[in-house]
């Protein structure tokens, strides 16, 4: 244990303090360096912050050893001149008292930043969570918007909002019939678009069981009265439904600020049936760094 030498076990000092002994100097030392001190220790706690650690003079919280005679640490928490708190292995043992924090910080394992941003290997997080490394997993799953809607043949939109400048998203869709239809498709989609009247791209792979007009089918959308059809709640316009009307829209100026991606199935897969999709995010206007100009 590091400090030993300044530390007197609970059995030795209840040994120089019981009946009939009479203490030195020497052994009320011993006790006082065997107690906490608020201020030497940097220790407090009080009913409204409950425990109170502040930073030693390299910034370190706690150190958690692995054995009791250990002379130095394994881990380490220390508070981060980048606003953050830091938790890190302490790889060379000995050498870590010459090393300022701001070297330390360099190999953190993790990085708690002030605002949610977490680091694991980095401590200058940009976005909720940023490794430095390979990252290992059972599966991922798109949480940035997901939904169902109508597996009638109709084209739906993705999003309730309709999209502008430039964006990227991953799609996964899936849709199955009723039981005994041998209905069944499974959709994976990278959808790109650079504003509304652009030229938008769109990579699937699709799988279906049955007919070919079971497959989901999807298309980024910038024409209005197309993107306002798409709305699920938007009641359809019995005028829009001439082929004559259909024909017009196939020439409809697109909008260059207003466009939605759109989903459906080929087919009718009968009244209560959905497509279930979720999306994930790969790029937006948010992920632009400030510039200075």
């Amino acid at each position: 244990m590091k400090n030993r030498g300044n530390i007197t076990d609970r059995k030795i000092l209840k040994n120089l303090f019981s009946k009939g002994r009479l203490p030195t100097d020497d052994h009320f030392k011993k006790l006082i360096d065997s107690t906490f001190n608020k201020v030497d220790d940097k220790i407090d706690i009080d009913e409204e912050d409950g425990l109170m650690i502040y930073p030693a003079n390299k910034g370190e919280l706690l150190s958690f050893f692995e054995d009791i005679d250990d002379e130095s640490a394994k881990w380490v928490m220390l508070a981060s001149k980048n606003k953050g708190l830091i938790i890190q292995e302490v790889k060379e043992s000995g050498k870590q008292e010459s090393k300022t924090s701001s070297e330390k910080e360099n190999a953190a394992a993790l990085f708690l930043r002030q605002g949610g941003n977490i680091g694991i290997g980095t401590n200058t997080p940009s976005q909720k969570l940023e490794v430095k490394g390979i990252v290992s997993s059972q599966g991922r799953i798109g949480n940035y918007h997901d939904g169902k809607l109508a597996a009638d043949g109709n084209w739906y939109n993705v999003f309730e909002k309709n999209l502008s400048g430039c964006n990227a998203y991953e799609i996964t869709a899936y849709v199955q019939g009723k039981k005994g239809d041998g209905k069944y498709s499974l959709l994976h989609a990278t959808a790109v678009c650079t504003h509304g009247n652009s030229k938008p791209k769109i990579t699937k792979t699709c799988a279906h069981y049955g007919k070919w007009w079971n497959k989901i089918d999807i298309r980024w959308e910038s024409r209005p009265t197309r993107v306002k059809l798409g709305n699920p709640q938007e009641k359809p316009d019995p005028k829009s439904d001439t082929w004559w009307s259909k024909i017009k829209a196939l020439w409809e100026v697109k909008d260059i600020n207003a466009y939605n991606l759109q989903i459906r199935t080929k087919g009718d897969y009968g009244n209560g049936i959905t497509i279930l999709y979720k999306v994930s995010i790969l790029w937006d206007s948010n992920f632009l760094a400030p510039t200075t100009e």
